[in-house]
């Protein structure tokens, strides 16, 4: 596949629980909706855990009380929104969904039958217990989502501007970790598609183990002529030799390029616990200085 193959966004699944990072990831998610003509559904997730000792009564009681409040949030849902997003509220098509549910299972089962091309949201990218919902979230569905993932966090370096979300995205500099694996070549082709879309640079970055017998020269020459002859953008190639974890090459280089964008390829579910996703895909969410898109095998 090449990059006149493009990555297609119709419909954008972005979750919400009002908090701050949420109401950058609505921003982000209603500026790509408007880039790519995409629908827009806005996601909030409740659960009430009743107590086992409630009677029978008490629970149908406050199981009414549930659905009334469920209500009232969803045209708070809607007011926040259409707040937040100003005149872009009404340039795109959005919808809302509340459900009774916990939030991971509610994004994995709302972005299915939403038939989202796209799932976005927030984190803190913060370690336990100091980590909101949203934190622990966005990293269990990057485990899981059979589509992309893009995830904003704090103190990082913005494409668009959020004081103006109608304001059209900004991409100059599109960061892709890749490797020989399909989990790298699906990263590529939607880095890519990107990249053209928005006329960006795409910085194919592939992060070599300082190791007895590694030739960079031998793998500049491999991805020069692999992402050459795939991918019909302009590239900036950069196989990178480190001796320590590969995160810290993949974010001190984001960073040191002031990209945009960070493109990352999910390894095979069977294949979760390996290096890849335990350490780099984790530690890049957690500590990225620009949003990140995590990208499964196999997407077209």
């Amino acid at each position: 596949m090449n990059a006149t193959t493009e990555f297609e966004i119709g419909r954008v699944l972005c979750g919400a629980d009002f908090g701050e990072l949420s109401d950058l990831a609505l921003k982000y998610a209603a500026a790509g909706a408007k880039a790519y003509g995409a629908e827009l559904t806005v996601f909030h997730a409740e659960y009430f855990d009743l107590p086992t000792y409630f009677t029978a009564a008490e629970v149908e009681q406050l199981t009414a009380q549930i659905k009334g409040l469920r209500r009232d949030v969803g045209e708070l849902l809607r007011q926040h929104v259409q707040t937040l997003l100003g005149p872009l509220a009404n340039e795109i098509s959005i919808a809302y969904a509340v459900k009774e549910t916990r939030p991971v299972e509610g994004m994995l089962t709302m972005a299915s039958e939403a038939k989202a091309d796209l799932i976005v949201l927030g984190t803190h990218g913060r370690r336990g217990a100091s980590r909101v919902w949203l934190g622990s979230v966005a990293e269990s569905v990057a485990r899981q989502a059979e589509v992309p993932l893009f995830v904003v966090r704090q103190k990082e370096h913005d494409f668009i501007d959020p004081s103006q979300p109608r304001v059209a995205p900004h991409l100059k500099s599109i960061l892709c970790a890749v490797g020989g694996d399909e989990s790298g070549r699906a990263a590529m082709r939607v880095a890519a598609s990107i990249a053209k879309r928005f006329q960006a640079l795409l910085v194919p970055v592939c992060v070599v183990r300082s190791t007895e017998g590694t030739s960079l020269p031998a793998v500049d020459a491999e991805l020069r002529s692999w992402v050459e002859a795939t991918f019909e953008t302009e590239c900036l190639l950069k196989p990178i030799d480190r001796e320590h974890h590969p995160a810290e090459a993949i974010l001190t280089m984001a960073a040191d390029r002031k990209a945009d964008l960070i493109v990352l390829g999910r390894q095979p579910r069977a294949h979760l616990r390996d290096w890849f996703f335990g350490g780099v895909t984790e530690l890049v969410l957690r500590h990225a200085p620009a949003p990140v898109l995590v990208v499964p095998p196999r997407v077209s």
